[in-house]
């Protein structure tokens, strides 16, 4: 019970992530009114495959490899912010 309140915490935690940061390079990347096409590509592709992934830690026996699995889906959202700072 404990591991799958855990899951869906932190899933929802990387989906919100996700849109908010897909959001904001999408926007902020556009020129003259185009939008930037490869952040749009780069968040649909995040998108599914955290889909993905959110759906096998809910269904799978092994939830751990997933949730490795998110981990890394997520390194693509934060080594963008390590240049900022």
């Amino acid at each position: 019970m404990k591991n799958r309140l855990f899951t869906h915490i932190f899933n929802i935690a990387v989906g919100l992530l996700l849109i908010i940061e897909g959001g904001v390079y999408i926007f902020t990347n556009n020129n003259e009114g185009d939008l930037h096409l490869q952040s749009i590509i780069m968040t649909v592709l995040l998108f599914m495959a955290w889909g993905m992934s959110y759906r096998k830690q809910a269904t799978s026996d092994n939830q751990n490899a997933w949730l490795i699995f998110t981990i890394i889906i997520m390194i693509p959202m934060i080594l963008p912010f390590l240049f900022f700072i």
